[in-house]
Parts: structure tokens; C-alpha cells; sequence
């Protein structure tokens, strides 16, 4: 099953392993490509214009509160998917879109 837009999946990461990030890539291309563009989550909470609280729909557990990083973008193999967690609510999608643009000047 492909991973969707919003969802927030266990991924092994290079050099990292397994590590919680939400697909970034829109729906229509994924069943076409065979990787996706994530944002790695973290439990720190940096810079509020790069760093989007997430909560409990993602499916989160470690931190009392994680955030979508969107200055660690990466494009990984959707192999590299593990195991679905959540999914973002369609606002913290709309911050993370926000962040994105923000970040990259969009």
C-alpha cells in the first residue's frame, strides 16, 4: 500500500535508522514514483518558522511534543517505509505547506 500525503510512518533513514517522518510528496505522484520526499520529525523544538508541532492524530509517542522539521527534507525509496503511524490534521498540514514555502522562498 502506497503512503499518502500527511501520513507519518516509521522509515529507516541513512546513518539515522529508524526514524518517524510525514510524506511530503503530493498523492498523484506517488503510486507513479518509487520514492518520496519526507520531513523528518524530531522532538526538538526549534525555530517556530521551521519547526511545526504535531499532535496526537500523528500517531507520536516518544516526546511529549514532535515537530515536522522542515529544514531536514529528504527523498528516500518508499521501501524504506516501515510502518504507518498517523496522520497529520489537514491544519498542521496547511502550517507544514506554509513552513515549506517559508523555508525554500516559495
Amino acid at each position: 500500500m502506497d503512503p499518502l500525503r500527511g501520513e507519518v510512518w516509521d522509515a529507516h533513514l541513512p546513518a539515522v535508522g529508524r526514524h518517524p517522518v510525514v510524506v511530503l510528496t503530493v498523492n498523484p505522484m506517488i503510486p507513479r514514483l518509487g520514492a518520496v520526499t519526507v520531513a523528518v520529525i524530531t522532538g526538538t523544538r526549534g525555530p517556530a518558522p521551521t519547526h511545526v508541532p504535531l499532535g496526537p492524530d500523528a500517531g507520536l509517542t516518544r516526546y511529549d511534543v514532535s515537530f515536522a522539521n522542515v529544514t531536514d527534507v529528504q527523498t528516500i525509496s518508499k521501501g524504506r517505509l516501515q510502518k504507518r503511524r498517523g496522520r497529520l490534521h489537514p491544519a498542521e498540514l496547511a502550517r507544514l505547506d506554509s513552513a515549506l514555502r517559508t523555508y525554500l522562498g516559495l
